[in-house]
């Protein structure tokens, strides 16, 4: 769990402005990390990752919590016995780390493609910059 807030703290941190992200899709990649994010724009995904870390963070209980917990219930008393709960943790222990490890890769992806595209624009300032100081020099001589 440690690995995914670190990598949702490096997004947050790198990226100062999530606008630069709307109409930006991931290219399709063989990297696994960039291959699940559907044709949703990158920040509708910065929007949802950080919305997932306030509710872990808070530890808020899903919305529909209630009815798993009388489902258990339910389960339990059809089968007459208890629970196998080191089975039933065990179970939800690794869902949610599949679940972690999947939100972590695309914090990542979506990090690095926010960093190419201000290093584009840096890129592209500087151009446009020492294209400017030719174009000075040019004149003045």
């Amino acid at each position: 769990m440690e690995e995914y807030f670190s990598a949702i703290r490096k997004m947050e941190h790198a990226v100062m402005f999530p606008s630069l992200l709307r109409g930006v899709y991931m290219e399709q990649q063989d990297d696994a990390s960039t291959g699940d994010f559907g044709n949703r724009d990158l920040y509708e995904y910065y929007m949802q990752l950080k919305s997932i870390k306030l509710a872990v963070e808070g530890r808020l209980a899903p919305l529909n919590e209630s009815k798993h917990q009388i489902t258990s219930r339910e389960e339990v008393q059809e089968n007459g016995e208890e629970a196998d709960l080191e089975g039933l943790l065990y179970h939800h222990f690794t869902g949610l780390y599949r679940v972690l490890t999947h939100l972590t890769r695309k914090a990542n992806a979506l990090t690095r493609k926010y960093n190419e595209i201000i290093g584009q624009i840096n890129q592209s300032e500087i151009t446009d910059y020492q294209s400017s100081l030719t174009d000075n020099y040019v004149i003045s001589t």
